[in-house]
């Protein structure tokens, strides 16, 4: 069954035209691509439609004004059958890695069933996140942690249908994650399949996280990974 890929853009055009792309390029796990535009200009919305009549993206849903993350969110439910569901930001660039980025999400949520919500490591926003967070390692598949950026995300509709947070959240994905650990579902990121912020030096951290962000290591442009001898 196919996996639905949901991006979220508002008046980031070539960020957009990049992340997909990137999705187009690198992802093989079979997937349909659905695209909420929130109110961006007719430049950015004529895109989105053209895609839309050339078969290259499954549907396409434009907001009239802007309404905000929370709103796109709630929408996902509404637009997706698969369960998981995956939805990213439209400033994201996901891993060239065989199996793929998909396939190995897929895999570690059908390992560990207790797992609501996963993302691609992220290493910009997980290396500044909270300093008191406890990382539970299982494995070199997942890292456990409070919560995770918009980057990539796996959510079960199980999810998607109860913790969606209202209009007005500043971190409205932050917000999903902690209603998600409040009805007892685990929050991770996959440890070692890295994404990438546009236009941003992709980074990792060490080891020790004690000094989080004390220690950063350069990441691969390409396949987003770190070089070999930072690897272990």
């Amino acid at each position: 069954m196919a996996t639905d890929i949901v991006v979220t853009t508002c008046e980031r055009l070539e960020c957009l035209q990049q992340t997909l792309r990137h999705i187009w390029d690198r992802t093989t796990t079979s997937y349909r691509l659905h695209v909420i535009d929130d109110g961006s200009t007719e430049a950015n919305a004529d895109y989105v439609r053209g895609l839309l009549d050339e078969g290259r993206v499954a549907s396409v849903l434009l907001r009239s004004e802007r309404t905000g993350i929370s709103s796109s969110l709630r929408a996902i439910g509404g637009i997706t059958t698969s369960d998981p569901v995956v939805f990213t930001d439209d400033d994201i660039l996901c891993p060239r890695l065989e199996p793929d980025w998909l396939a190995r999400g897929l895999e570690v949520l059908e390992q560990f069933p207790g797992l609501g919500l996963l993302a691609l490591n992220n290493p910009q926003c997980n290396v500044g996140g909270d300093k008191r967070r406890r990382k539970v390692e299982m494995g070199d598949l997942v890292t456990l942690c409070r919560n995770v950026p918009g980057s990539f995300v796996f959510a079960r509709r199980a999810v998607l249908d109860t913790c969606c947070p209202p209009d007005g959240v500043q971190s409205p994905v932050k917000m999903m994650c902690r209603m998600a650990r409040a009805r007892g579902w685990q929050v991770g990121y996959l440890t070692h399949v890295y994404c990438q912020h546009i236009g941003t030096r992709s980074v990792r951290a060490g080891k020790d996280l004690t000094g989080l962000a004390e220690l950063v290591l350069p990441i691969d442009g390409n396949t987003l990974e770190p070089p070999e001898g930072f690897r272990g």
